[in-house]
């Protein structure tokens, strides 16, 4: 009976270790099929697991999950890992910190033509008993448009009686015409209006002596003026102004030397465009738009009196500039100026791209360096015409690019990368870049 239980307990345990046996080699065949990164994270990992790059509170975004064993361990990738996304948005090339417009010289002048205004061949100013008679001259005069009115005649012969001169009822000469070509006769501007004058000529009664009258014989009657010619007294210069340099203006001035004589010269106005204002305060010196709200003002730089022969400097308001094309007047009052040296300087911003940071964890920095995983850039771009040009700067080394896409992607250099903070910047290489999206992941 002994014996015979004895026997059975042999039978029971050879088929246990025949079922193990056989569990075993289950679980040998099971290894040797698994990859080998699994088959090694079996046999010698922790159990515990790396950090988790894209959950919660891990690096970047999204499903991917990576295990570090740290010096025996093994870095695992489940999938891509988002490691920076970013929208630079329009980007501008900057070129120099200062750009300057040369403008050519001009030459502005105001001259004085003499003018006849009114002439008549003769004329008699006669006062009798039978007989009396005046002269008047009408004439027009724009008193901004021309100055020193003169009125000028010749006589037959000399007289003894008064000769009177009235302009618009003012007397201005009175006194026997002694001389047959008297002296002209200033008309003050005082007394002329713009519009219609009357000069009237006229002469005092006979008194006691009424068999003789008082009779002037006159010839060559003219009345003359200097006309201010203007034509030359405006000069206007143009120069263009781009996109890239307006929106990165921080201030800009005006620079001229005017050449002139101090005694001979007038006002100097200077203006650069012109401005669209609402409820301006004098109407009369602006131009109404069709609905008589908005009105258009010039931008005056300066008005008044310069030094001859020294460089003239003013600061030009960054709201007077536009976009393209420019438009500089000079206007003088008199004399003459020769204004060289005409130069409108921009001082623009520095160079400020923005720098974005990501950051690579020590335990996916070595997978990096091993090869086993690259970092790749990514670069979308909203406009499908035209170059995007330009360089991305990766911790202070450069790699360019060009392309008509509306896209771009390239690797990282391994090289270049470190451990921890790294930085990343794009700087164009044309007027405009726009950059709808960057993105820097792991794959």
């Amino acid at each position: 009976m002994t014996s015979e239980s004895s026997r059975r307990g042999q039978h029971g345990a050879s088929g246990a270790a025949i079922l193990i046996a056989i569990i075993a080699g289950l679980m040998v065949l099971y290894l040797l099929f698994l990859p080998p990164a699994d088959r090694e994270e079996i046999l010698f990992g922790d159990g515990q697991g790396g950090p988790q790059y894209g959950a919660p509170g891990g690096y970047g975004g999204g499903a991917p999950i990576y295990h570090g064993a740290g010096s025996g361990g093994v870095f695992r990738q489940y999938g891509p890992t988002i490691l920076l996304t970013a929208t630079p948005g329009t980007l501008r090339l900057l070129t120099a910190a200062v750009i300057e417009h040369s403008l050519p010289s001009a030459t502005i002048f105001t001259r004085l033509n003499t003018h006849v205004v009114k002439s008549m061949d003769s004329a008699i100013v006669k006062n009798g008993v039978f007989a009396q008679r005046g002269l008047d001259i009408e004439f027009t005069a724009t008193r901004r448009a021309a100055t020193n009115y003169l009125l000028s005649f010749n006589v037959d012969k000399a007289g003894s009686s008064p000769l009177r001169v009235l302009v618009n009822g003012h007397v201005l000469y009175e006194r026997p015409v002694r001389e047959r070509s008297p002296p002209p006769i200033a008309l003050p501007v005082d007394y002329l209006q713009d519009g219609t004058n009357t000069v009237t000529l006229e002469t005092d009664s006979i008194g006691l002596a009424f068999w003789k009258p008082n009779t002037y014989h006159l010839h060559n009657v003219l009345i003359s003026a200097d006309l201010i010619d203007v034509s030359g007294s405006v000069s206007e210069q143009t120069f263009s102004m781009p996109e890239s340099e307006l929106s990165a203006l921080e201030r800009a001035e005006l620079q001229f030397v005017p050449e002139c004589d101090p005694r001979d010269v007038g006002r100097l106005t200077v203006q650069l465009n012109k401005r669209y204002v609402r409820n301006p305060v004098n109407v009369s010196q602006v131009l109404l738009d069709e609905n008589n709200r908005t009105v258009q003002v010039p931008n005056i730089l300066y008005s008044g009196h310069v030094d001859c022969g020294v460089l003239f400097k003013t600061d030009v308001a960054a709201e007077y500039l536009h976009l393209g094309e420019n438009r500089l007047l000079f206007a003088s009052d008199g004399g003459q100026y020769v204004v060289s040296r005409v130069k409108v300087i921009s001082h623009l911003r520095e160079n400020d791209y923005p720098v974005y940071y990501f950051n690579i964890p020590p335990d996916m920095y070595d997978v990096i360096d091993h090869g086993q995983q690259a970092l790749r850039l990514t670069m979308a771009f909203p406009d499908y015409r035209g170059i995007k040009s330009g360089e991305v700067v990766l911790n202070g080394f450069v790699q360019s690019f060009h392309t008509p896409d509306v896209g771009y992607q390239a690797l990282l250099d391994p090289a270049i990368i470190t451990p921890g903070p790294n930085t990343i910047q794009i700087v164009p290489h044309v007027d405009k870049l726009d950059v709808r999206e960057m993105r820097i992941e792991l794959l």
